[in-house]
């Protein structure tokens, strides 16, 4: 079947890392690598956070007593905020790929994220995008089958005409489950060339 859309997950793909900068923050504080990242992306609290079920000052609060129950250290939870945030710049060449989609595909984006953070939604050019999910708008986050349903229902497809775009493993399969063609993201030319494969070639 064709492929008439496309959609991109946020963190690692349109932007930087999501959590590439906490590896250095841990080292500033002589802590043991993971000690803060660890309550990153597989932690039920911060998965609370992606749902919008908590506020991104209840998580902070609750990764500083964490810390410093286990290492007795005090962290500064506004400049591990900002060390988080900093990431949250959007890619120009990704960007420019989307921008290449855009006239001839429907593009959506499908990201895990936060209700408080600014930096990506300031950046983001939402004109080029027919729909935008934020798991901490709808309340579901990926890899939840739910939250793929929902992007394949907003963009009124068949899930075989869609490709999904992901830099984390684990939220590829729930995607394939569905019927949609996946593509792990390691850099955005090798995004460009998988896209190719499937016959999704830029117009523009």
């Amino acid at each position: 079947m064709t492929i008439t859309a496309v959609v991109f997950d946020l963190g690692g793909v349109l932007t930087g890392p999501p959590f590439g900068g906490i590896a250095g923050y841990e080292a500033s504080l002589g802590l043991p690598e993971r000690s803060i990242s660890q309550y990153f992306r597989n932690d039920p609290v911060y998965h609370s956070l992606e749902r919008g079920e908590i506020s991104a000052r209840e998580f902070w609060k609750s990764v500083g007593t964490r810390v410093q129950e286990e290492h007795g250290v005090r962290i500064d939870l506004r400049a591990l905020a900002a060390t988080t945030e900093a990431a949250s710049h959007v890619r120009p060449e990704a960007i420019e790929l989307v921008r290449s989609l855009h006239p001839a595909y429907a593009l959506g984006l499908l990201t895990n994220n936060v209700a408080e953070a600014g930096v990506w939604r300031d950046q983001l050019p939402y004109e080029l995008f027919d729909t935008v999910i934020d798991s901490s708008a709808v309340g579901v986050r990926k890899p939840d089958p739910r939250i793929y349903e929902l992007v394949i229902e907003q963009l009124a497809r068949d899930a075989r005409e869609i490709v999904f775009i992901d830099d984390f493993e684990e939220n590829l399969p729930p995607a394939a489950a569905l019927g949609m063609q996946v593509i792990r993201f390691e850099s955005t030319e090798q995004c460009r060339a998988d896209l190719a494969t499937l016959g999704v070639v830029p117009t523009a």
